[in-house]
């Protein structure tokens, strides 16, 4: 069964005294390996694992992707209110990144602010895909509330939208109702919500995910690897429990890469 995973994080060298994990290239081929994935989308780093330059920190990403184009499909880390955002998109893009990380709770911002609008029309425009975190992660819950992707997805219909995590056991109703309202614009990772002890507030049990991908359709679930934060173990784990759920073989695949493949024309 080929894999393809969404969510991999790719980590620069790590500075002294910084709280990043490592997560370079050698370790992230070292982890498909293990949990026989084929290949993965990849996250550059942070705008502020890299002197607050949103830019450099994407060119970096592109050079070292480059290196193993038939494991890593890249993607684009980005802040919407950035002011040279719409140079690093049509670079990305240029690029051929179609696929964007957003997270409000690392580049604080407001999600529904108007000052996005511009950003929003552009990626619209280049059909790329905005894959966002959701749910708690010690910020203003009011930055990101699922009401807010909602609208977002009314005011760009033909914007896809990825929402990680489903925002955790806090949000997942809300964001399932977004799923229903929007089908073949919406989508949920399936990352991170395995392991009750990591983060208690992303958690949802396999019975509550067979039942929500039952209740939603597969073709809205993507599977991610959230590394280096989840080791190879976990990882492994949690491909355990997808195959464990109660769904056919060809809604597993789907989630496993298919709807990445269609997403991603690859």
């Amino acid at each position: 069964m080929k894999i393809i995973a969404n969510h991999a994080h790719l980590m620069p060298p790590i500075v002294p005294g910084g709280w990043w994990p490592a997560g370079d290239a050698t370790l992230l081929l070292k982890h498909l390996d293990a949990c026989g994935i084929e290949r993965t989308v990849v996250f550059p780093p942070f705008a502020c694992q890299m002197n607050n330059n949103m830019a450099e920190a994407n060119r970096w990403a592109l050079r070292e992707i480059k290196s193993h184009a038939d494991r890593f499909i890249p993607a684009g880390t980005v802040f919407p209110l950035a002011p040279d955002v719409l140079d690093v998109l049509q670079l990305l893009h240029d690029e051929g990144v179609r696929w964007l990380k957003i997270h409000p709770s690392v580049d604080l911002h407001d999600v529904a602010a108007p000052e996005a609008e511009p950003f929003y029309t552009k990626a619209e425009e280049l059909g790329m895909v905005l894959d966002y975190h959701t749910g708690p992660h010690g910020t203003r819950l009011a930055l990101a509330k699922p009401e807010k992707f909602d609208d977002l997805a009314w005011s760009y219909p033909e914007l896809k939208l990825v929402f990680e995590h489903l925002g955790g056991r806090v949000y997942v109703e809300e964001f399932m109702a977004i799923l229903g309202n929007h089908r073949e614009q919406t989508y949920g990772g399936l990352t991170s919500i395995f392991d009750s002890g990591v983060n208690y507030l992303w958690f949802l049990t396999a019975e509550r995910i067979e039942e929500i991908i039952k209740g939603i359709g597969a073709r809205q679930f993507i599977f991610g690897l959230d590394f280096p934060w989840n080791s190879i173990s976990a990882t492994q784990r949690h491909l355990r429990i997808i195959d464990s759920l109660d769904i056919p073989p060809s809604d597993k695949n789907l989630i496993w890469g298919g709807n990445l493949s269609r997403l991603l024309d690859l």
